[in-house]
């Protein structure tokens, strides 16, 4: 039997117009974000159809939760006569997830229940009552984008804001801010209100709104490495540090930084020009650029010392409760020589 898929969270909208409204949405997986916007998204679209407050219902679940009790509530008639809504949140919570079955089988068509689980979705085959939502298409999930899919994410959320980002800087954002949409969209909106008096803003405006620091970047620590200054890459990461980015985050884009500019010394020996390289490595121009700057790092010999400092600290942050600024610099110290 094929691995049956379970639908994308995008896929909300299409039931949202009132002739298509699902009785029951379960929106599970571990993009949080996702899985809050398309609350909010349901709840405008079946609000104009409840009329009455007390057919509005936002519950938050613990173990202790009795879900009959509250399913209950979905079956009586709404007090104004149109629709009622129910968003019930951490489904993860219940011990006992069957008892939702039955509703599933037989829900109230006056009632739109939103089920938010925040957690993996289960994996093949599904067991009660995640089959019974996949069958009856109730059951989407809110993957964590990654890749060219988030580059779209940010595309189409800076076509909304009317920022005119190009798929180059779409991926310089992200390689600056990181994988969490929750983050982008704060930088987005600090970027829109930036650009209020500046429609066109160059990458380097842009690194300076999205700086978690107003006196140093994670590019500013790449920098300082990269020119094999010891003393200003251990000041840079400390301020890093107490502006509250954390280690691991720290940790990752420097690994990142050294494979790139690994990848970077092969393309200069292959003699590929800098927008094809870019590409082949699956970075923004921006970022290559900054990356082939770090001169320090252009021998194998550094390279492998680098990479073999940024094992170190790994190991570092995940086994032990060594203090951050400890760990920095020890790596800074390891990857310098």
């Amino acid at each position: 039997m094929a691995k049956a898929k379970i639908p994308s969270i995008n896929e909300v909208s299409k039931y949202l117009a009132k002739e298509r409204l699902l009785p029951l949405f379960f929106l599970i997986g571990e993009d949080d974000y996702s899985i809050d916007n398309a609350i909010e998204e349901i709840r405008k679209s079946v609000e104009p159809h409840v009329l009455s407050e007390f057919d509005k219902e936002f519950i938050s679940l613990d173990k202790n939760s009795n879900l009959t009790q509250i399913l209950d509530l979905a079956y009586s008639f709404p007090f104004g006569g149109g629709k009622k809504l129910l968003v019930i949140k951490n489904f993860e919570n219940l011990s006992n997830k069957k008892d939702l079955s039955s509703y599933v089988n037989n829900s109230a068509e006056f009632s739109v229940l939103v089920f938010a689980q925040y957690s993996k979705a289960p994996t093949e085959p599904l067991k009660e009552p995640y089959n019974l939502l996949f069958e009856k298409k109730y059951l989407f999930e809110a993957r964590n984008e990654t890749g060219d899919d988030l580059i779209e994410w940010v595309m189409n959320r800076t076509e909304k804001l009317n920022l005119g980002f190009s798929n180059d800087f779409a991926r310089g954002l992200i390689e600056i801010t990181g994988n969490d949409k929750g983050l982008l969209e704060m930088q987005l909106q600090k970027i829109s209100d930036y650009s209020i008096n500046k429609p066109k803003l160059s990458f380097d405006e842009i690194k300076k709104i999205t700086s978690p620091t107003k006196q140093y970047s994670i590019f500013d620590l790449q920098d300082s490495l990269g020119a094999g200054n010891k003393s200003k890459a251990v000041e840079i990461a400390f301020n890093l540090i107490d502006a509250g980015v954390e280690l691991v985050m720290i940790v990752n884009m420097l690994a990142k930084f050294i494979n790139t500019v690994a990848q970077i010394t092969e393309m200069i020996r292959s003699k590929v020009n800098d927008n094809e390289a870019s590409q082949m490595i699956g970075v923004s121009r921006y970022y290559y650029i900054n990356c082939k700057k770090a001169r320090y790092f252009m021998s194998d010999e550094r390279l492998l010392r680098a990479s073999s400092a940024l094992l170190n600290a790994d190991l570092s942050v995940k086994t032990t409760n060594t203090e951050p600024k400890t760990v920095l610099l020890v790596l800074v110290s390891e990857m310098l020589g």
